[in-house]
């Protein structure tokens, strides 16, 4: 945005991402428009029709190590819709049936490769080679260069690992596969933990442990958190595309322009700031 009297803004990509951008620049007094070259918002966090049955489409739930899902939640007045998942924790579906995921691990990835649910998906070769991992020393995975996490989990527990445990949950959560995700940006500390308890198993049992299980994101309103796939999560009545409905509600009242099946074709600068151009039109910002 500029500093003229009426500053104007276009984002480009109505994910969530975009549409947080937009309710930001929206509460600082910045005129914007939303492009989304897709006839639906939200990205990730959207949803789909399944038997007539609205679900989630990408994340179904959120992690409750940081307050920021919650606090934004709460100020789009639906605090009184956290919940805890099942307390049956979740499941995945492999080639020779359904196996449950690690109750205690992080992106799926065991902190006992002995557990019984571990060792039903991985075999009793699959948790040999997996707890191998304790004897490596702990350099191994833990240089300067960016690792990825299928590189990380391969290279200590093992193919079985990443692709029956790691690979369904990384999937899920963030909709990538495991051999593109920057290991430090997904799992901050794991990579420290390996070189400070000697393996990856140990590091992923000390993150466990030092993960808050309680209490409340937002005051007045308590956050349940369950122990579950990996990360202490939450999520919310309905699903967590209602969070995309509400956003699209609140961008609506600040005025903001929402143009689906827009696609932006190009940016160029100009002399006052930029113009986008998409959908026959052009949009200026600046």
């Amino acid at each position: 945005a500029g500093d003229t009297a009426a500053p104007t803004a276009v984002v480009v990509g109505g994910g969530i991402s975009g549409l947080l951008a937009a309710r930001e620049l929206a509460r600082a007094g910045v005129r914007t428009t939303v492009l989304e070259a897709s006839g639906a918002w939200g990205g990730c966090v959207g949803s789909h029709v399944v038997g007539g049955l609205t679900l989630d489409s990408g994340a179904e739930s959120f992690a409750t190590r940081s307050s920021a899902v919650a606090d934004l939640a709460a100020e789009l007045d639906l605090a009184g819709k956290i919940v805890a998942p099942q307390p049956g924790g979740a499941w995945v579906q492999l080639p020779d049936g359904p196996r449950e995921l690690p109750r205690t691990g992080v992106l799926g990835i065991p902190a006992n490769p002995w557990d019984p649910e571990v060792r039903r998906s991985l075999g009793l070769l699959g948790s040999l080679r997996a707890s191998l991992d304790q004897l490596l020393p702990a350099a191994l995975g833990t240089g300067a260069e960016a690792t990825s996490v299928s590189a990380l989990v391969r290279a200590r527990m093992g193919r079985r690992v990443l692709e029956r445990l790691v690979a369904p949950v990384v999937g899920g959560v963030h909709s990538a596969d495991p051999d593109v995700l920057d290991i430090d940006m997904v799992a901050p500390g794991l990579r420290a933990g390996i070189r400070e308890h000697g393996s990856l198993a140990a590091a992923v049992g000390a993150q466990r442990r030092g993960t808050p299980t309680g209490g409340g994101a937002v005051p007045g309103a308590p956050v349940p958190r369950l122990q579950k796939a990996g990360s202490a999560v939450a999520g919310l009545s309905g699903g967590m595309h209602t969070l995309i409905s509400a956003l699209l509600a609140e961008l609506r009242r600040q005025g903001v322009t929402l143009l689906d099946g827009t696609r932006a074709d190009s940016v160029e600068r100009t002399a006052g700031g930029w113009r986008v151009a998409a959908g026959g039109g052009a949009y200026d910002a600046g």
